[in-house]
């Protein structure tokens, strides 16, 4: 089944099941709630833009063309891990040009995590929400170690799982998703001095945003609205920011909204609403409740301590 968007009149294939995903790939489906495929096996496939309704992590061996995910690109290299989670959509280059992939691909439905720890846990995984081009490269001992767990997972794949076999399976997946973490972290590591660069960008924008007044036109600053001006998700610059400073943007946004504020109150000119509405709060109350929280005391108090 395909669907038009309309701004690029560009076809998308949707792929809503794992059955689907099987045949696309003409795969046979043992198990319709989990699937892992070689694509060495599948013949070439023309380049198009797909929309899958399920978990997929795709392990790339050999470079095949970019692959945009959301604004952006992944480069496919030697050991490349891809992260998708239900109903997002990706797209390629050259759509209609032929393509022979090498690699792997686990795919599993949401419903062989329902009602495990996993179901409640997997939105930690933030990487399934990347949209940039931060795709996960492991090195051979690091790739040696996804293989050996999707051949675990394979070997548990039967028609009809039993209690036993989803509990292995979900266990292995939660295993391979720990792992990729903790490979996510070493990348990060890696790529400090540009992730640094990040982070200080993130805090100028916010401190321009702040000092420009553009708070009294966009209302109160938010995550998404600096991560994309930076050509990012708003997870991945969480993530950044986190490793970086070990606070999250909201953390240092509100640091910096109530530095502001302290300025703003030593203007004895401006009174609270209008100091209120220039930082971008719908109403004077929530900008006292929010000082109040923060500080201890409320701008009123704040200001009169000015005086002592």
């Amino acid at each position: 089944m395909e669907e038009k968007i309309k701004d690029t009149e560009i076809a998308i294939r949707n792929l809503d099941s794992v059955d689907s995903f099987n045949k696309y790939n003409e795969h046979s489906t043992i198990n319709p709630w989990i699937s892992i495929i070689d694509f060495s096996k599948s013949s070439p496939k023309c380049r198009e833009w797909m929309r899958m309704g399920f978990y997929c992590i795709m392990l790339k061996d050999i470079h095949c063309g970019d692959l945009k995910y959301g604004i952006s690109q992944y480069d496919y290299d030697a050991g490349t891990l891809l992260f998708f989670a239900p109903n997002q959509i990706y797209k390629v280059d050259k759509v209609g040009s032929l393509t022979v992939p090498q690699g792997l691909c686990l795919v599993f439905d949401e419903e062989l995590i329902r009602g495990t720890s996993l179901q409640k846990q997997i939105h930690a995984y933030s990487f399934f929400s990347y949209e940039h081009n931060e795709a996960l490269h492991v090195d051979e001992e690091e790739r040696k170690n996804v293989v050996e767990i999707l051949a675990k997972i394979s070997r548990e794949i039967n028609p009809e799982l039993d209690h036993l076999n989803k509990k292995l399976i979900v266990t292995h997946i939660e295993l391979l998703l720990d792992y990729c973490s903790r490979y996510y972290q070493r990348q990060f590591t890696s790529r400090q001095p540009l992730h640094q660069l990040i982070s200080d960008k993130f805090s100028d924008l916010v401190r321009e945003f702040l000092i420009s007044r553009k708070s009294a036109d966009y209302g109160l600053p938010t995550v998404n609205y600096f991560a994309d001006k930076l050509h990012l998700s708003a997870n991945y610059l969480g993530d950044i920011i986190k490793k970086e400073t070990q606070q999250t943007p909201i953390e240092i946004m509100h640091q910096m909204m109530i530095n502001q504020a302290k300025e703003l109150l030593h203007d004895f000119e401006k009174n609270i609403s209008e100091i209120s509405d220039q930082l971008g709060f719908t109403y004077a109350p929530h900008f006292t409740r929010f000082f109040k929280n923060k500080m201890g005391l409320t701008p009123n108090e704040y200001r009169r301590n000015l005086n002592r």
